[in-house]
């Protein structure tokens, strides 16, 4: 019988069990966070028609299957298009707003910027149904308060805006695509790419002076100053005032100091409409969450609603907080018991009694208290009690009598 395959799937892994109880223990964190502001959890299928999941992640990262009818199917790349599916048709009659969260697995190919695995624990919240600056300051306000309650001390939440962008496009009269290329080299803040492009579409001298001067736009309130100054497009001096808006919600949560202005930030995800932010931290070189507003999205399934949210990686989070240095303490059985052969009954009731008062307890079914002390070391337990014949309970580990 040949061997079988030893290795995961390239960009798939496993978790250890020290690894997968630190990322336990941080998602009931994340979930306790996000109950506390009022939002209900919900869990989307792991598969969704793949037309469902159009406009949002480029169709080249989803994962794709056939269903029996050779319907296209995709793994959930992220988990806002699933949750703005489910208001609009499970959750239709539920009364607005919606406050819904999630912790689940997503599953992408990833880009230039990801990390190179392909599965990842997304835990994020959607608020639908409420439109005006207040909603986004609230959501971005959770993201903040999500990881400090993780004990992250090190980030800091850049915004942006979506409609500031599209203002100084429509502004320029390029075409869409040219559009396109311009946004991909703003967001990355390629000022060579930038000054290229624009030379080969020709752009007059007006409009490239301005979106030159967009990876720039980056700092304190100040920014949006700076930026009136480049543009007259309605459009885009609105999303300058909502912005302010933000920001002046957001100095009465107490996170004056936690965020700052890029209007150089453009997702590459088209569903975003107006507000968009990033969390960052000195301990990652990419961003630990990301989030926005969406109002188009809800249309697409049947429900016109304005809707904003935001998800954070669970696993970059855990890799941030270990840089940081407060990786938790390794999981452990804190009591493991051995027994001579006449005594099993005693030590299962001693297991019994101890799982019931909320202490983990192991069975060892070496028959010898050497043995035992041998494993409940190697395993890091607390302490070891061996049982003998007459029910008489000895400590072995770490020594003296029980």
């Amino acid at each position: 019988m040949p061997g079988r395959e030893r290795r995961v799937p390239e960009g798939m892994q496993d978790t250890l069990p020290a690894a997968c109880a630190h990322k336990r223990a941080l998602e009931a964190q994340l979930r306790a966070q996000f109950a506390l502001h009022g939002y209900l959890e919900a869990e989307t299928p792991l598969l969704e028609h793949y037309d469902t999941l159009t406009g949002g992640i480029a169709q080249q990262r989803m994962w794709k299957t056939f269903d029996r009818g050779g319907r296209i199917l995709a793994l959930r790349p992220d988990s806002t298009t699933p949750i703005a599916r489910m208001a609009g048709t499970a959750l239709r009659e539920a009364p607005l707003p919606l406050r819904l969260c999630y912790v689940q697995d997503v599953a992408q190919y990833p880009g230039d910027e990801q990390p190179r695995f392909c599965q990842s624990t997304q835990a994020g919240v959607e608020l639908l149904g409420e439109g005006d600056a207040d909603a986004d300051a609230e959501v971005i306000a959770l993201a903040a308060q999500a990881l400090l309650a993780a004990g992250l001390r090190d980030f800091q939440i850049d915004i942006g805006q979506v409609d500031f962008f599209k203002g100084i496009m429509e502004e320029s009269g390029l075409p869409e695509a040219d559009q396109e290329q311009l946004r991909a080299y703003v967001e990355q803040k390629n000022m060579l790419a930038i000054e290229m492009s624009l030379r080969e579409l020709r752009a007059g001298p007006d409009i490239s002076r301005r979106i030159l001067q967009l990876p720039g736009l980056y700092g304190d309130e100040e920014v949006l100053e700076s930026a009136r100054g480049i543009t007259r497009s309605p459009r885009a001096l609105a999303a300058l005032d909502h912005i302010g808006h933000v920001l002046r919600a957001l100095a009465d949560y107490g996170l004056a100091d936690r965020v700052s202005i890029d209007l150089g930030m453009v997702h590459a995800i088209h569903y975003y409409t107006g507000l968009i932010f990033r969390g960052l931290t000195g301990h990652l070189g990419r961003p630990l969450l990301s989030g926005g507003r969406y109002d188009a999205l809800p249309r697409c399934f049947g429900r016109p609603l304005p809707a904003v949210g935001f998800a954070l990686d669970v696993g970059q989070l855990l890799l941030a907080l270990q840089r940081q240095g407060d990786a938790p303490a390794a999981p452990r059985c804190r009591v493991w018991i051995g027994y001579a052969p006449a005594a099993r009954r005693d030590a299962v009731a001693l297991a019994r009694d101890l799982r019931a008062a909320g202490t983990s307890a192991a069975l060892h079914y070496a028959a010898e208290p050497q043995a035992l002390a041998t494993a409940a070391a190697a395993h890091g337990a607390e302490r070891a009690v061996f049982v003998d014949d007459v029910g008489r309970q000895h400590a072995v580990w770490p020594g003296g009598e029980a």
